[in-house]
């Protein structure tokens, strides 16, 4: 049976789910690697010239992400969620942000003034561009001098209540900083960190982060995370997606 597609709704308190970052080049992520390399051997002899060694590269860091996201998504159809990332038109975020619009979600993009400026973000309301758009645009403008990449990092940190880190260089680890902080508040909902181990950077570095240990075992899993379906599986045993955002709409496949 189709699922209805969620609608946002000005009035919903919205769980906010969120995919960001890059997945880095790194000889030594052999998962990625395995990947890269059945990309590569899948294309013809006749197809190589026309293809850049940077382009194949992408292409296989995309499926690579896009399946980890649709493992997550996919059993999560009937909940009352949003997806919010950096909004980009690159890297995970522009991946995250085509697989939650593929499955009907809201998506939601928070990014600096220097992105808008520099049109690296995705489109609103963009019929050419269905798969490519935001639901709702956060544009942060700076507090003091000239806006720069990290601009957004408190607003997004705030906004989320669990993050699936993949990858990621030194603005996920910003945002990581940010979300470890506000857990440190005894009164505030613990906001979840879940880093995908395997995709590099940020998600494989996490467990050496200098926070306060007792604060990141109540919210980073205590065991490898390492496929979109373990992600979700935590999701639920952790209670981070409750029965008050469940609106079965029939089967889900």
């Amino acid at each position: 049976m189709a699922v209805r597609p969620l609608q946002l709704k000005s009035s919903d308190s919205w769980r906010i789910g969120g995919y960001y970052s890059y997945l880095p080049y790194r000889a030594e992520q052999t998962t990625f690697l395995r990947h890269f390399l059945a990309k590569v051997s899948g294309v013809k002899a006749d197809e190589a010239p026309k293809k850049s060694l940077i382009d194949l590269i992408e292409s296989a860091k995309s499926d690579y992400v896009a399946g980890i996201i649709r493992e997550i998504l996919r059993p999560l159809r009937n909940y009352r969620i949003a997806i919010l990332t950096g909004g980009t038109t690159w890297g995970v975020p522009r991946v995250a942000n085509a697989v939650a619009r593929d499955y009907g979600f809201p998506t939601i993009g928070v990014f600096p003034l220097k992105a808008r400026d520099g049109k690296q973000v995705l489109a609103q309301n963009d019929p050419k561009k269905p798969g490519e758009q935001l639901d709702l645009a956060l544009c942060v403008h700076p507090l003091i001098f000239k806006s720069q990449w990290g601009d957004e990092s408190p607003i997004f940190a705030k906004m989320l209540d669990a993050a699936i880190v993949i990858g990621g260089n030194a603005g996920t680890m910003t945002e990581v900083t940010h979300l470890l902080k506000l857990n440190e508040s005894s009164s505030a909902k613990k906001k979840h960190i879940i880093p995908i181990y395997g995709t590099g950077g940020t998600a494989d570095k996490l467990s050496f982060f200098p926070g306060k240990p007792l604060i990141m075992a109540e919210c980073i899993p205590p065991h490898p995370i390492t496929s979109g379906r373990q992600a979700y599986d935590y999701l639920i045993s952790n209670n981070i997606l409750t029965e008050d955002i469940f609106e079965p709409q029939g089967e889900v496949t």
